[in-house]
């Protein structure tokens, strides 16, 4: 009986231990939100030095916007998508200024992939659920 009682006492201390983990996953600060994006940047556009430079400034600029988006939506996921959107156009025009027209079309065809693959249930690179 005693072995029992250890062995559920064992799995529900690790049902336990797993759950706690999902929920303990931030959000990445806007300086990780950014560089990762350039780093998808700059492996994927060729960019040059000059380029890489304001790809990152930008890339922080919106980051940090997002992230105060997120925040003033306050789980309203409608408002939330309506502010996004907003900000990747406004992104999207300054990123136009600075790339090149076959780099940008490249970017938005990354970019399209990325947010099919989130649609799809896979996020930041975690590979299939």
């Amino acid at each position: 009986m005693s072995n029992k009682l250890v062995i559920v006492s064992l799995l529900i201390l690790s049902l336990t231990a797993c759950n706690l983990n999902g929920q303990q996953r931030r959000m990445p600060s806007a300086k990780e939100m950014s560089e990762r994006q350039t780093e998808m940047m700059v492996k994927n556009l060729d960019l040059t030095d000059q380029q890489q430079k304001t790809v990152s400034e930008i890339n922080f600029k919106y980051a940090e916007k997002f992230q105060n988006l997120r925040e003033e939506a306050k789980g309203d996921r409608e408002k939330m998508r309506t502010l996004r959107n907003d900000l990747v156009n406004n992104k999207d025009e300054e990123l136009k200024d600075v790339l090149s027209s076959v780099q940008f079309e490249k970017y938005k065809k990354l970019e399209e992939e990325r947010a099919k693959e989130m649609r799809n249930g896979r996020r930041g690179g975690r590979g299939e659920r």
